[in-house]
């Protein structure tokens, strides 16, 4: 388990502007709840899934927040939607938005996972340890797109997962980068 070394300085570090679903602490060490803040630009490559509660805050732009096996959410700056522990979820921004998640500190365990959209089966799961979650999430798409993508059931096959602008190891390095 990598150990997180800084909180993103937002005017210092702006610079960096680093990708979709960066999920930056921007609190100190110890902050609890840990406000996590993520600029995005394309769809969640997953549904997320956390041991513990969370509140997602729209801050900027549009999007919609899909829950597995319940209504989708439309959100826009302002709202704010309690995530229920064990709710599998996944945004799709409409263009781009700022969005503010705020984690329980310390924090849970998380799974990603993967559902056949036409049926529900659950297609692949990968569970994370607490900690810096971003190189734990980039191993969990390249496993999924080495894994078989076919749904046992319904038989569609699904494509592999593409990152757009996500650039989970540079947020995983700089977070693991002693702050100085």
């Amino acid at each position: 388990m990598l150990e997180r070394k800084k909180t993103l300085n937002v005017f210092k570090d702006a610079k960096h502007a680093f990708g979709s679903y960066d999920d930056f602490p921007v609190g100190p060490p110890g902050t609890d709840p840990m406000p996590h803040l993520s600029r995005n630009r394309c769809d969640q490559p997953f549904f997320l899934i956390a041991e513990r509660d969370q509140v997602l805050v729209q801050m900027a732009g549009r999007a919609t927040l899909r829950f597995q096996g319940a209504p989708a959410v439309a959100l826009a700056p302002g709202d704010t939607v309690y995530l229920p522990a064990r709710m599998p979820s996944r945004i799709f921004p409409d263009g781009e938005c700022v969005q503010l998640r705020l984690k329980a500190e310390p924090g849970g365990k998380e799974a990603i996972a993967w559902y056949c959209e036409p049926c529900g089966t659950l297609l692949h799961a990968i569970e994370i340890a607490p900690g810096v979650v971003q190189a734990a999430y980039l191993a969990g798409v390249h496993a999924f797109n080495a894994s078989p993508r076919r749904c046992q059931d319904c038989g569609l096959e699904h494509p592999r997962v593409e990152l757009g602008d996500i650039a989970w190891d540079a947020v995983a390095t700089a977070l693991c980068t002693p702050a100085g």
